[in-house]
């Protein structure tokens, strides 16, 4: 039997829940201190498997009302890293518009250059160079156009 692209689409997302499934039901498993053999007997007493790998949605959906109620709360995690970049304000606009049209032709990754630049020039507190003011901005404008001038990339 051919498969279309629409049953391959159904299917993938039947798996990708099937493994957000799978990995709260070992979260929790995890978070209410379960040992192997509780793990084993709540599987079988519940769904009637001996793994979760054999678990159908059903049984997953049982599996993980159980847990539910034993006392299992899912948590969002918590977001790490980097914060969101920020949106420059109207003032700067223009000048975040250039910095980032002579980095598309420089081929550099748009943003992250401009970062390292700003962070090299006005100290390593600046995470986004949208965080600097119009004089910063200009001044890693024209570090940009010699850049340009210097490798040949165009400049308009």
């Amino acid at each position: 039997m051919a498969t279309t692209p629409r049953s391959r689409i159904a299917a993938h997302s039947n798996q990708v829940g099937r493994n957000a499934d799978l990995a709260k039901i070992h979260l929790a498993k995890k978070q209410l201190g379960m040992s192997q053999e509780e793990y084993a007997a709540m599987l079988q007493s519940q769904a009637g498997v001996s793994s979760s790998a054999d678990l159908d949605q059903n049984g997953r959906q049982k599996v993980l009302a159980y847990l539910a109620r034993q006392g299992f709360k899912a948590k969002a995690s918590a977001t790490t890293g980097r914060p969101k970049r920020p949106t420059p304000s109207t003032d700067k606009l223009p000048l975040v518009r250039r910095i980032r049209a002579q980095l598309i032709s420089l081929d550099r990754k748009p943003d992250e250059y401009a970062d390292g630049i700003a962070q090299q020039m006005f100290g390593k507190h600046v995470q986004f160079f949208e965080w600097c003011d119009n004089d910063q901005l200009h001044s890693i404008s024209t570090a940009l156009n010699y850049e340009q001038r210097r490798t040949g990339a165009a400049t308009q």
